[in-house]
């Protein structure tokens, strides 16, 4: 990873970083999120998953994902120099191996 992008990856995750620490105790079920993206299509590659627990229902998880995109959007923008657009942000329930 070229040193630019180094700074890039950091500065994703402390602006994601913010946006999960503020919306765990905001969000129902919400538990923690990720990122995933190729620099060399950036900002068009960047894809953020919200992750929520195995007991939330759709409905909440729905509710969250509408709650949590625009404070994804507004804390990436700076960064990507765009809005990123919403279906590069998704949700999904955590599983876990019984």
């Amino acid at each position: 990873m070229r040193n630019n992008e180094q700074k890039m990856e950091r500065a994703i995750i402390q602006a994601l970083t913010e946006v999960c620490e503020q919306a765990k105790p905001r969000v129902t079920g919400f538990s923690w999120l990720t990122h995933d993206v190729d620099y060399q299509r950036f900002p068009e590659s960047l894809q953020v998953t919200l992750v929520f627990t195995e007991q939330t229902s759709e409905a909440q998880i729905e509710h969250g994902l509408e709650r949590l995109v625009t404070e994804v959007q507004w804390a990436l923008e700076p960064i990507a120099g765009t809005v990123i657009p919403p279906d590069q942000i998704e949700a999904r329930r955590e599983h876990s191996v019984h």
